[in-house]
Order: structure tokens, then C-alpha cells, then sequence
């Protein structure tokens, strides 16, 4: 009796481990990518991801973004996605689309309109990485003092720009522009970061993850569109 109450038991542990097992799903997936990516899955060393210490629904403390510790760490992050060689922090290299949006008439030198820039979207460090060609794949990559003003002054911009793509993704203190093909911006999510989009007409398909991003009116995602 007492060998067969001791299986009886172990029967049960086993049973309420399976059931355990089974509930922690996660997300949930997306039939489109083969299912919801859980960034950080695969964050590369230099970007550590951050399994959110007080769950309070905000960037930076979302589970499973990355953290760059520098550039080089950042590089890294990105290389373990796709191809991110030639790196490039120099003034004539680093104009990114939204500074070309800025650009006045009568124009500015690229050192003043990149020191402009980087003041309103608190970038503390900007770089350009070559993908598979110069000509079609050039990566932006940014590392951030302050992710809520970085939102605040991107919501403006997609909003002004009438754009509903997710172009940046990001983690904790960076984002990243990939100019690459979308099973390579997966890739990317799983490495420690999500995408940010402030268009009030975009929605993740049912199946995504979809969580408050600092600012109101944007949001983060793991949808790849």
C-alpha cells in the first residue's frame, strides 16, 4: 500500500507539472511567422534582456527587451539577425530619414542638423552598419538617453510622416532601423527587441504581442510587417 500511495503521488506531481507546463504559452502565435516571437529569446552577449522588474507595461521594463551596453554591443545584437559589417559613427555616414524629414530650405551642415536631431530624439550615439549591400541594405542603429522622449519625438515624426509600418525596433536604450527582408526583422525581435509604432491606425493581428510603449499612442509589437 504504502509503494502504491507513493506512486498515486508522483502520478499527481507529474500530472500538475504537465498542466503547468501547458498554460504557460505565452503570447500566443502568429500564423504568419510561424508564431509569436519572444524577444530576448536569443539576445546576444552585450545586449543582456531584461525579464521586467516591475512589470508595470512600460519600455524597459517589458519582458524580454535587450540592453546595449555600447555600440559594439549593439552591433553584435544586430549581427546575431543578419549582416551588419562596415560600421560607420562618421558625420557624413549617420543622416537618418528623420533628419532628412527636418532638413529646412535653406540647410544646415550635417554636423548641426545631426546635433539638432539628436538632441530632440535623445540619441547619446548613432551609427550605420552595411547589410548585404550598401546600395539597398544600410542599418540604422541608435543608442538612447531617454526612451520616453526617443517615443515622444518618433510619434511625431511617423504621425507627421502618415506612415503605419514598423520601421524601428527597439529595446531598452536603442533602436534600430533594418533595412532587410522580414524574416531577418524576426530575427531581430528575438534577439531582445520589439517594434515600435505610433500610428493611430495600426493594430497587431490577433496573436501578437501588443504592449504599452512609454508613451501614449504607441506601442510595441512583435508583429513584423
Amino acid at each position: 500500500m504504502r509503494v502504491s500511495k507513493q506512486l498515486s503521488t508522483a502520478m499527481l506531481l507529474l500530472a500538475l507539472s504537465a498542466t503547468a507546463v501547458s498554460c504557460d504559452d505565452g503570447d500566443g502565435g502568429g500564423t504568419e511567422q510561424g508564431g509569436s516571437a519572444t524577444a530576448g529569446s536569443g539576445a546576444a552577449s552585450g545586449a543582456v534582456p531584461d525579464a521586467g522588474a516591475d512589470g508595470d507595461g512600460r519600455s524597459g521594463t517589458v519582458s524580454g527587451l535587450g540592453k546595449a551596453s555600447d555600440m559594439d554591443g549593439l552591433v553584435q545584437l544586430v549581427n546575431s539577425a543578419t549582416l551588419c559589417e562596415g560600421v560607420s559613427q562618421k558625420t557624413e555616414d549617420v543622416l537618418f530619414y528623420f533628419d532628412e524629414d527636418d532638413k529646412d530650405d535653406e540647410g544646415r551642415d550635417r554636423a548641426a542638423l545631426i546635433a539638432a536631431s539628436n538632441e530632440k530624439f535623445s540619441l547619446k550615439a548613432r551609427a550605420i552598419c552595411r547589410g548585404e549591400s550598401w546600395a539597398d541594405n544600410v542599418h540604422e542603429l541608435m543608442l538612447i538617453d531617454d526612451m520616453a522622449k526617443f517615443q515622444a519625438a518618433y510619434k511625431d515624426y511617423q504621425r507627421a510622416d502618415g506612415e503605419t509600418d514598423t520601421e524601428y525596433y527597439v529595446g531598452q536604450d536603442f533602436a534600430v532601423m533594418l533595412n532587410a527582408r522580414d524574416s531577418q526583422k524576426v530575427a531581430l525581435v528575438r534577439a531582445g527587441t520589439l517594434g515600435l509604432n505610433c500610428s493611430p491606425n495600426f493594430v497587431p493581428p490577433a496573436g501578437y504581442r501588443n504592449e504599452p510603449a512609454q508613451v501614449d499612442g504607441c506601442l510595441l509589437t512583435d508583429y513584423v510587417d
